[in-house]
């Protein structure tokens, strides 16, 4: 169908039949234009129909990268150690640290090391040379767990230390991972750069640190032992357990954070009084002597919640 206007001529076709029909009678200059837009078309489709299964099963059949996993080697040595030595320890790699006293004169060390890594062969050779560095004499000893930074992020080592519970000095100093002690009485500091520390059934000095980091001390007996007992976090939260009747002086701090108190009021000049928080701005404080006084125990944070609470029935006591 067409309508004229003038010189123009404007052309309404209602399918590719008419438009063939059209150009065949009345415009035969434009049929090879309009066949060969037709077969381009159609050869285009049938590309496409053909080789798209071929890319649907590209996409089936491509690789998945493997995950990398962990391997793990021991390490252990036991030798003779008179109590009254002294320890140190470096941990250069990342990992934990757990240090058990026992009733023995000597000291144990269990190393487990991690390696990351894509295949066993990969894994066997960086586990066959063992970054522990171990010397020792019967009252000194030194563990260093040397750095690899070509390992960053693939090399883990964990360490379990016995040492002789009744008198062992020890320093230590962690880049990043989780320590812990139980049973200990010795000359005792301990820097961390990151990690928590699990602290229980100490005498003795203590003096620990981490720069991020939860503290938890556990303490037993009915009074602490010894010169004195420190632990502070810049960053998390502090927890300090006692027995129901213990004797010592407590200086808990948080410089931005609460302190909540789970403890017997205490009896000065004849009348119960309740263990209470003084508080300014964003900053609290409790100073308060429990039982008759004795060594200070100073706990802090510079950004957490810090709790004082009693040892609940059943959490045991040692020392």
């Amino acid at each position: 169908m067409l309508c004229q206007y003038g010189k123009k001529t404007r052309y309404y076709l209602r399918n590719d039949v008419d438009a063939a029909i059209f150009l065949c009678v009345s415009e035969p200059d434009l049929i090879k234009e309009f066949l060969f837009m037709r077969i381009a078309r159609f050869f285009f489709v049938m590309f496409f129909l053909a080789i798209f299964p071929v890319l649907c099963a590209g996409e089936a059949t491509e690789p998945v990268l493997e995950s990398p996993q962990f391997y793990t080697g021991n390490q252990e040595k036991e030798y003779k150690f008179y109590p009254g030595g002294k320890i140190g320890i470096s941990m250069e790699t990342p990992g934990d640290l757990k240090i058990i006293g026992w009733d023995r004169g000597l000291v144990r060390m269990e190393a487990e090391i991690k390696v990351r890594s894509l295949t066993e062969e990969k894994a066997r050779a960086i586990l066959e040379k063992s970054p522990i560095r171990l010397r020792y004499r019967d009252t000194a000893s030194t563990i260093q767990v040397a750095a690899a930074p070509e390992l960053k992020g693939l090399l883990e080592v964990n360490l379990i230390v016995h040492v002789p519970s009744a008198r062992t000095d020890l320093t230590v100093q962690m880049k990043k991972g989780d320590f812990s002690i139980d049973t200990v009485n010795g000359w005792l500091e301990v820097t961390l750069a990151e990690g928590n520390m699990d602290l229980t059934a100490m005498n003795g000095y203590f003096s620990g640190k981490t720069t991020k980091g939860n503290i938890s001390a556990n303490l037993s007996g009915n009074r602490w032992i010894g010169h004195g007992f420190t632990a502070v976090t810049q960053e998390g939260r502090v927890d300090l357990i006692l027995p129901e009747k213990y004797s010592a002086t407590l200086q808990l701090d948080t410089r931005n954070g609460e302190i909540t108190v789970d403890y017997p009021a205490q009896e000065i000049e004849g009348e119960m009084i309740p263990l209470e928080v003084a508080a300014k701005k964003k900053a609290q404080q409790l100073r308060v002597s429990v039982g008759d006084g004795g060594a200070p125990l100073r706990l802090g944070t510079q950004s957490g919640d810090l709790s004082l609470r009693k040892r609940y029935a059943g959490e045991g006591d040692k020392l």
